[in-house]
């Protein structure tokens, strides 16, 4: 405690450290804990005051068995002081001595101590024991608290930032976290406190020797404030590495096809060993300068015992107020203060070490969500009317002119409940960008979008969503079984999953796998082709049954015959939805009621055209 508040002194040294804002987020965990944090507190309290009570026999026991001093003939009268307690413990191990001889007073006084002992080290332990669900608790929310944002941030975020640094503050940095910042925490609780009845008990013993022998330990506290910051700098570019490496490693796995295909094995390796040996020349860095710091320490606290032995030698040669065992007494509590002195000097580099993980966690915390729910939004539970775009213009990033916006620029049109609509053009025209900002996927830069006459983003975003049912030409699919992927996020009979997947063209195959429905399809589904991947994101779709069905290249992984068999079978479907198709080829846009082009982030032109009557005077506009 005493070197922390030593280093509190210099601004430069505080700053970068105990910056409040960071840790105070991760305090708040801990609070949450209140009755283990009493119960850690109370228990390290008992461990001090024990540990202090065993070591305080040692001395007076010694002086009077081998009779270095006269036994206590007189009970002395109590007050608190050292010399008191001392000479009312003289005075009673004098009439044990008396009375039993010296070998029983030996048995007697070792007894004490072990009992001391025990009780001092079962506190020890109790104060670990109401520890753990703080540390493990605290690793848990910060877990869910990280975990929970991801998955409500904006999609336009992660096409700033590698998947791989994503996964990294999942699992490293919140690992360096745990065994940096929270176990600094839990010594901060432990480690002061029994600094601090050490210090009490030392200045009792003698004030002027305490307060010349903490004058070393600013000394101590400039090295090793050196230390950490050394620690850090290597630290947040070893995080960064990491992410790197993570993202190469990510990439890879689900590049292995191109990556054999290509024969491009040795490329890939040589890109990732080129990252790793750059980790491994800022690690190697970060455990030389850290593995320094416990020596160092080490030595200097031995300096420091040496330095107030020579001081303490010098006091009880010119001075009568402290005797040779008093100053035995000293020299013993304090070296048993350099412990936990030792842990507070090794938690400063140790913070110093994590704060560049916690900074990333927190940078993606503190991101800000631009799909923000107002305040006592609507509820919507199902369409019914008409879907209107008016001058809805849209730019990835923010722009404050509406003619700056490069994606999707001055959308007028309407869908109405029950029509079934396509949107075609050439690749990167807007067309999936246009469909996204249904469900908010991402909010408008400019413009409304009206869903029965009530603007989207006065609706509660989860009944929104829920009005849509999805199928993308990009399929996700999860590590689990069919059904599971199929009734995703969705409680559901057995037999309504069948039904959905009979209305996809996908239980036939479904039932030819070695479980049927219980069959673990793998990471993303790669066990299964990629049509029939497509088949299950549509039975997932359908089974939602949806007010609004979207169907962004849905049919694209399928061959022509599967593609004709979903396409009759959706006629049902398209019967009672309304439904937005996304389209490259000219079978998709069967029973269509109005065609949309798309053109550089502008409509281009709609056709109005019932393709199943044939009554249009128009030509089909040219599919790319």
């Amino acid at each position: 405690m005493l070197i922390i508040f030593l280093l509190l002194l210099s601004k430069k040294i505080i700053h970068p450290i105990f910056n409040l804002k960071h840790y105070l987020h991760v305090l708040k965990y801990a609070l949450r804990h209140k009755s283990n944090i009493f119960l850690m507190f109370l228990a390290n309290i008992f461990y001090a005051i024990f540990s202090v009570s065993y070591l305080s026999l040692l001395v007076p026991f010694l002086s009077v068995l081998f009779q270095q001093v006269e036994p206590v003939l007189e009970k002395p009268e109590f007050v608190l002081s050292v010399s008191a307690v001392i000479d009312i413990f003289y005075y009673y191990l004098g009439q044990f001595v008396s009375n039993n001889g010296h070998i029983y007073a030996l048995i007697f006084i070792a007894i004490t101590m072990i009992v001391l002992n025990f009780f001092s080290n079962l506190f020890r332990y109790m104060a670990q024991f109401f520890s753990a669900p703080i540390r493990a608790g605290m690793i848990e929310q910060l877990r869910k608290e990280l975990y929970n944002k991801v998955i409500n941030l904006t999609l336009s975020y992660f096409s700033k930032i590698k998947k791989g640094d994503v996964l990294n503050r999942f699992g490293a940095d919140v690992q360096e976290i745990e065994w940096s910042v929270v176990q600094s925490i839990i010594i901060i609780c432990r480690d002061p406190l029994m600094i601090l009845v050490f210090l009490v008990a030392l200045f009792k013993i003698s004030f002027s020797l305490t307060v010349i022998s903490l004058l070393i330990f600013p000394v101590v506290g400039l090295l090793i404030s050196r230390i950490g910051t050394s620690i850090q700098k290597n630290s947040a570019k070893l995080q960064q590495l990491l992410a790197s490496v993570s993202a190469i490693f990510d990439e890879t796995i689900g590049g292995l096809r191109i990556i054999k295909g290509y024969n491009a094995i040795d490329h890939a390796n040589k890109k990732f060993q080129e990252e790793t040996a750059e980790h491994f020349k800022i690690n190697k860095k970060i455990f030389r300068v850290n593995d320094i710091g416990a020596p160092l320490v080490e030595l200097l606290s031995l300096a420091t015992l040496l330095a107030v032995l020579w001081i303490g030698v010098y006091f009880v040669l010119q001075r009568s107020d402290l005797t040779g065992e008093v100053f035995m007494l000293f020299v013993v509590i304090f070296a048993r203060i350099i412990p936990p002195a030792r842990h507070l000097a090794n938690m400063y580099y140790t913070l110093k070490k994590g704060l560049p993980s916690l900074q990333r966690i927190l940078q993606v915390i503190n991101e800000d969500e631009t799909i923000v729910e107002k305040e006592n939004a609507l509820p919507i539970s199902s369409f019914s009317n008409q879907i209107v775009f008016k001058q809805v213009s849209f730019s990835y990033q923010y722009v404050e002119n509406e003619a700056d916006c490069k994606i999707l620029q001055h959308i007028n049109f309407e869908i109405n409940k029950g029509e079934k609509i396509a949107f075609v053009g050439e690749s990167g025209a807007g067309k999936s960008t246009l469909v996204d900002l249904l469900p908010r996927f991402y909010d408008l830069s400019f413009g409304e979008i009206l869903i029965d006459g009530t603007n989207i983003e006065t609706y509660k975003i989860s009944h929104l969503r829920n009005l849509f049912g999805i199928v993308n030409q990009d399929v996700i699919l999860f590590h689990d079984t069919v059904y599971n992927n199929i009734a995703f996020g969705r409680t559901t009979s057995r037999e309504e999953v069948e039904t959905a997947a009979k209305a996809a063209i996908a239980h036939e195959f479904i039932i030819k796998m070695e479980h049927g429905y219980d069959t673990i399809i793998g990471d993303r589904g790669m066990t299964l082709s990629g049509g029939q991947r497509q088949r299950l994101s549509i039975a997932r779709a359908l089974l939602k049954k949806p007010d609004i069905l979207i169907l962004d290249e849905a049919t694209s992984a399928l061959d022509y015959e599967s593609e004709l068999l979903i396409q009759e079978s959706l006629k049902e479907v398209f019967k009672s939805h309304t439904v937005i198709i996304i389209a490259h080829r000219e079978e998709t846009l069967l029973n269509v009621d109005k065609i949309v082009t798309l053109k550089n982030g502008r409509i281009e032109e709609v056709l109005l055209k019932s393709i199943n009557s044939g009554s249009s005077n128009k030509s089909l506009p040219e599919l790319v």
